[in-house]
């Protein structure tokens, strides 16, 4: 009865607050106030996000929910962590009653429920689509409890989810340098032409420069693999312009014509027989680096680390 008291009492405090900010009252989850919690005792996130046992980015999305939730900064941040603000240390001390009150409840009434956590990572089109899945798979095994979530997007855009911790680690192509990323080379990727096994062309080993110049291509709009073609003076004969790889390979098993991808993304094509390569000129000079990128000076999470392993064992098993 004391315990259903106490927590009462203090959620209505709670409710006093969202009144006093002059926030309409939504719901705010245990979770949120426990990851709050783990903030105010360590003033670092990094630390607090070992202790919930949820990525970085994962955490930071929650503060910034309760933040938006009640219209107040709850926090600055100073060097390496954070500082409360009074609010903050208001919503604290409001709060730190209904957890203790929770905790005390499960140790009358124990349960086995837990809360969901997640491991939340990036990728461009190419890894995303064969190399990042089967990384993600592996630690779905050797995580059961975790949730991976996979975000796809160009080099900048993951870039920029990094930098807003809304993605803990990306597999990008083009890193911009910027100094709040840390950008380290994963590995380099060769292109392949490859064609439908229906298409004529799939008789053929290899195309001379004049049977290049007339051979249909399927072309993603700027892709990585376009620009490098460019930069070293090839011109294809592109026959359709594609958005996305998906929609190229799509194109290119409809036997529409030839497409070039990554070496990875189009493995088990080439080894199920419904896709043949094709050599053309100069191709076999392009190789394209990878790399993996995060939030300078913020280390990865436990999970994130142990995705980064699963992932460098899955590109190893693919050489």
């Amino acid at each position: 009865m004391a315990i259903a008291f106490c927590a009462k009492n203090h959620l209505n405090c709670l409710r006093a607050f969202r009144l006093l900010t002059g926030r309409s009252e939504r719901e705010v989850t245990l979770h949120q106030l426990r990851i709050f919690g783990a903030v105010a005792n360590h003033l670092n996130v990094t630390k607090a996000a070992h202790e919930v046992r949820i990525s970085q980015p994962t955490v930071s999305k929650q503060l910034r929910f309760l933040q938006d939730e009640f219209r107040v900064k709850f926090y600055l941040r100073v060097g390496q962590g954070i500082k409360l603000t009074e609010e903050g240390r208001q919503f604290w001390h409001a709060v730190q009653p209904i957890l203790k009150g929770i905790d005390q409840l499960r140790e009358r009434f124990p349960g086995t429920a837990k809360e969901t956590e997640f491991l939340i990572v990036g990728g461009t089109q190419s890894p995303s689509s064969s190399l990042i899945p089967e990384a993600l798979q592996a630690f779905k095994v050797t995580h059961p409890d975790i949730q991976p979530i996979l975000r796809t997007g160009d080099s900048p855009t993951l870039e920029r989810m990094v930098l807003n911790s809304e993605i803990e680690l990306a597999l990008i192509t083009k890193p911009s340098h910027d100094p709040r990323i840390a950008a380290e080379p994963f590995c380099s990727e060769p292109i392949v032409a490859v064609v439908s096994a229906k298409h004529p062309l799939a008789n053929k080993e290899k195309l001379n420069q004049e049977e290049l110049v007339n051979a249909p291509f399927i072309v993603r709009t700027g892709g990585t693999i376009a620009k490098r073609l460019a930069e070293i003076g090839i011109k294809l004969n592109a026959v359709i312009m594609c958005s996305s790889s998906e929609a190229v390979k799509s194109a290119v098993q409809s036997a529409v014509g030839i497409g070039l991808f990554f070496r990875d993304s189009v493995e088990a094509g080439i080894r199920q027989g419904y896709l043949k390569s094709i050599q053309i000129p100069r191709l076999n000079k392009i190789h394209v680096q990878f790399y993996t990128i995060c939030c300078k000076g913020t280390p990865l999470s436990r999970y994130a680390n142990d995705f980064l392993i699963l992932l460098r064992q899955a590109r190893k098993s693919s050489s």
